[in-house]
């Protein structure tokens, strides 16, 4: 019997839910179902979603399931899903939609749903036009991701994906976008940055993995100048040179922060300021020799607001260590700059031991670099860098460059506060009660080289004390 003919709720009521799991779902596991194809076996689970009030997402992942199902037991699945009101996001995964994204349409139109994915899918010209078209209902979306995946096959192309694009002006809630494997170019960037006006909330922006060049970047970043909210752009794996990234730190609007182009043609052969924005991956990129000096330019600059740099085979070498690191040495915002895979060896990592913990003096080790935590290759940086690092994630950096001239100096001199004579005392102590905790010998050496350098004023200072408890006694 086809599920179109079986009342499940008359069902329901004089059948246990062991004999419902046991006969047609065959696993159950974090929420998630894996489905048999049968016919009674769809009917339930629609059943049984059209009646929760507590369901908010839906996600088809892999297999076949609705395809080898009856065609009449689909649509009443189908049927049953679209009644499921409570749903707010819906992914389809790594599954064929050739066959049934048509009878999800009206699904996929409803006003509660917020996010959608469509992820590794194979898309036809057809069944991309028709999803693009029914975005012009989907007034709710807020967050849309079209990932074709670079190992499965689709049919659409520039031209393709420009025409369905004008469909999304009517999301204008909309605030992350993703668009990603779909051979993006400059019909494309035009068609996206035409609609952009009319997407005003947009907060991420993903166009990973396409064909966008430095002319794309131009016509994009034109549509994106206006945005006033945004704050991450994601161009990695394209075709972007120093030309493109240029346009980028001129033509993006104050509020992007984040900037991801990993996978491109950046070299950095001139000068470019990097400085405005706070996280940027330049992962993959080979560049140039001069590279470094170009990044080193904007790490020393006070205004530099960056505080994540990944630059993870980039051909830096020891050379650009050698050239990055003294950048630092002032540098109060960067935490994280990833060198993994750069072909680094002990030697070069060594350039950021006196930039971390200068040894030099006590009042040079108190000016080193207290805000780097991670070099992004954990496994290749030397121990004592490591422990470094580890020391600046204390986020009280008072107590980071104690901890450090603690460490590195073994006895503390006392001559250049001698000056001052008894009266700075009770500050050491205090301050060697505070942090040395693991080095009571620096207290007592301390003390002595005062008492030592002034036995006179000590004692001095111990007989009035005498005298006036002498004085208080008599009184």
């Amino acid at each position: 019997m086809s599920s179109q003919g079986v009342d499940y709720d008359t069902l329901e009521a004089t059948t246990s839910i062991e004999e419902i799991t046991e006969d047609t779902i065959l696993a159950a596991e974090h929420g998630d179902y894996v489905l048999d194809g049968s016919t009674e076996e769809l009917g339930w689970l629609g059943h049984f979603m059209k009646k929760s009030t507590r369901l908010n997402e839906f996600r088809i992942s892999g297999g076949d399931a609705l395809v080898s199902c009856s065609g009449q037991s689909v649509d009443k699945f189908i049927g049953d899903l679209s009644k499921c009101n409570h749903i707010q996001k819906m992914t389809f995964a790594y599954t064929d939609l050739a066959e049934i994204i048509y009878k999800l349409g009206p699904a996929m139109i409803n006003d509660n749903i917020t996010q959608l994915t469509v992820e590794g899918c194979f898309l036809g010209v057809p069944e991309a036009t028709f999803l693009f078209n029914t975005f012009r209902d989907m007034n709710s979306l807020e967050e849309l991701c079209i990932d074709c995946d670079d190992g499965f096959e689709h049919d659409l192309n520039d031209v393709t994906v420009a025409g369905c694009i004008p469909s999304l002006a009517a999301c204008k809630g909309m605030r992350k976008l993703k668009l990603n494997f779909l051979d993006l170019s400059t019909n494309s960037c035009a068609a996206l940055s035409a609609i952009f006006p009319e997407m005003a909330a947009l907060l991420e922006l993903d166009l990973r993995d396409n064909l966008i060049d430095d002319d794309c970047v131009q016509v994009l970043s034109q549509g994106l100048s206006e945005f006033k909210q945004m704050r991450s752009l994601n161009l990695s794996h394209n075709r972007i040179s120093d030309n493109g990234l240029d346009v980028l730190i001129q033509g993006l609007p104050a509020s992007v922060d984040t900037l991801n182009l990993a996978r491109n043609d950046v070299t950095l052969t001139r000068q470019l300021p990097l400085l405005r924005f706070k996280k940027l991956d330049l992962c993959g990129n080979t560049l140039s020799l001069d590279g470094p000096r170009v990044i080193a330019a904007s790490l020393a600059n006070p205004e530099c607001r960056l505080k994540s740099l990944s630059l993870n085979q980039c051909n830096i070498a020891d050379e650009g260590v050698a050239i990055l690191a003294p950048s630092l040495r002032k540098n109060q915002r960067l935490t994280r700059m990833s060198l993994a895979e750069n072909n680094i060896s002990k030697e070069g990592w060594s350039a950021f031991s006196s930039i971390l913990c200068d040894a030099s003096s006590i009042n040079a080790t108190h000016g080193s670099n207290h805000t780097l935590q991670s070099l992004g290759s954990y496994r290749q940086v030397p121990q004592d860098i490591k422990m470094l690092l580890e020391l600046n994630s204390d986020q009280d950096k008072s107590r980071v460059a104690a901890k450090k001239i603690l460490q590195v100096h073994r006895h503390l001199d006392m001559r250049p506060f001698l000056g001052m004579e008894l009266d700075l005392l009770p500050g050491v102590v205090a301050w060697l009660n505070r942090f040395a905790e693991s080095r009571p010998d620096l207290k007592l050496s301390s003390i002595f080289e005062f008492v030592r350098a002034m036995p006179m004023k000590s004692t001095d200072r111990l007989m009035d004390v005498v005298e006036r408890k002498k004085c208080k006694l008599s009184n």
